[in-house]
């Protein structure tokens, strides 16, 4: 716990600090957080056997962040590159086969285009600040069910891939994002302020869905954790898992609900 507060205390800063600056900064650490997550994800892969073509997910998220850099989004087209690549290691490489092509298109899929969508929230000129929401509903939902569930939990969620998780804490987590998403709203957009308490109760069944997804894949793979590169958290794909589903929710909520 100790060692989770203190991980805590120093990236918050760190995190807060780059989405005050946005822009490039943004990108450029969110794309080395894609390339992070993206090599724990075929590491774990290739701990159960596969052998992901590592290369051509790398330049896939190399290419998406400098699109939308020049303020294009080439996405498609570098989802077309990033499968001709993938074929190509198939056809030369006898130690590969489809299953490593299909999941080296997944990890894509999963991780850089996910995530490419906190870029595209930055990128929106309105509302203001409303790339904040997506940390929110993460980081509330997380907290929120980690302290709901460890004083009233009783009911298991989902024990199968997630021994520890109950529905207390569940239900505490949604709670919690609802009032932190109301909060939000009522200083920065009041008039949206019933529209973002929808989105936090969405947004945090979403992040736990993302949650118990990247759990589902470490019980898969037969790891603990993604890596150790925050000390408390794991990797960056502990740490990250709820934001990855939660940022394209909030980018196609803000863009026709309350834009």
């Amino acid at each position: 716990m100790i060692t989770r507060i203190i991980s805590a205390v120093v990236g918050i800063p760190i995190l807060i600090g780059i989405i005050i600056l946005g822009g490039t900064p943004l990108m450029v650490a969110l794309g080395l957080v894609m390339i992070l997550g993206l090599r724990e994800f075929y590491q774990a892969l290739s701990k159960k056997g596969f052998h992901p073509v590592e290369g051509g997910g790398y330049a896939f998220t190399v290419f998406l962040v400098f699109s939308l850099y020049l303020g294009t989004d080439w996405a498609t087209l570098g989802i077309y590159g990033a499968f001709l690549l993938t074929t190509l290691a198939l056809l030369i490489q006898k130690k590969r086969n489809v299953q490593d092509g299909i999941l080296t298109l997944y990890g894509i899929l999963y991780i850089p285009i996910l995530m490419s969508y906190i870029l595209r929230v930055d990128l929106l000129e309105n509302p203001p600040y409303i790339i904040w929401v997506i940390f929110i509903i993460a980081f509330a939902t997380d907290t929120f069910a980690y302290f709901t569930g460890m004083f009233l939990g009783k009911h298991k969620l989902c024990p199968r891939v997630s021994p520890k998780k109950t529905i207390e804490g569940s239900l505490g987590g949604l709670a919690g994002t609802i009032i932190a998403c109301g909060v939000f709203a009522y200083f920065i957009l009041p008039e949206a302020l019933f529209s973002f308490m929808v989105l936090g109760a969405i947004g945090s069944a979403v992040a736990q869905m993302g949650d118990l997804s990247a759990s589902m894949i470490k019980r898969w793979t037969g790891i603990k954790d993604f890596g150790k590169i925050m000390p408390g958290h794991g990797g960056v794909l502990d740490r990250f898992d709820s934001i990855i589903y939660t940022a394209p929710l909030v980018y196609y909520y803000i863009t026709t609900v309350i834009v």
